[in-house]
């Protein structure tokens, strides 16, 4: 007769002792006072693809729109900075924008993912556009630009992860507004 019955006997376990997959959510990272229901049943719809190793093939549409350049006006990331006189972004808004685009293409078969990333996304997008972006446009210092940021984007969306299974970090953050403003869904003069 065949038992399919796990036993253990007279061991010493350190670590993890499994009869199928472990999914180790450890790495999650928890920024208080998160206030976003939609963003918190994401996040556990996301903590379910890991845990039930859920599987999607397509990118769903919104993410897709991001992920392209959009027609009319198109010019790299670098060129826009330097029309806003703050080249010296560029080293470090390249190198955010390449390791968000890595996490996202590490991302791309959870839907509940896409789906954080598109919400991201739009509140970063929203934010620039009402919140920093008419500073810019004001000639307002770099030094009160970067302070904008910091308060009114980067901060916010951190605190909206609240649980923050997928490891999000303010480089990833900044790596979305740089993403954005590549494929020219932001732009940084009048």
């Amino acid at each position: 007769m065949f038992d399919d019955g796990v036993r253990v006997s007279n061991s010493n376990v350190v670590g993890h002792i499994a009869g199928g997959d472990i999914n180790d959510l450890s790495t999650k990272m928890i920024f208080s006072g998160s206030k976003g229901v939609y963003m918190k049943s994401l996040l556990d719809r996301y903590k379910k693809d890991c845990e039930g190793s859920q599987v999607k093939r397509d990118f769903i549409d919104d993410l897709d729109y991001y992920n392209n350049k959009r027609d009319g006006d198109v010019i790299g990331l670098e060129e826009k900075l330097t029309m806003a006189s703050r080249e010296d972004l560029f080293w470090y808004a390249n190198d955010a924008k390449d390791r968000f685009q890595r996490f996202l293409f590490k991302n791309q078969f959870s839907e509940a993912a896409q789906q954080i990333f598109v919400h991201l996304l739009t509140e970063i997008q929203s934010r620039f556009l009402n919140e920093i972006y008419q500073a810019l446009c004001n000639g307002e210092s770099q030094e009160k630009v970067n302070l904008l940021i910091t308060e009114r984007l980067i901060n916010p969306v951190k605190e909206e992860l609240g649980e923050n299974y997928l490891g999000i970090t303010a480089m990833h953050i900044n790596g979305m507004l740089y993403f954005l403003t590549g494929n020219c869904h932001l732009k940084w003069t009048k």
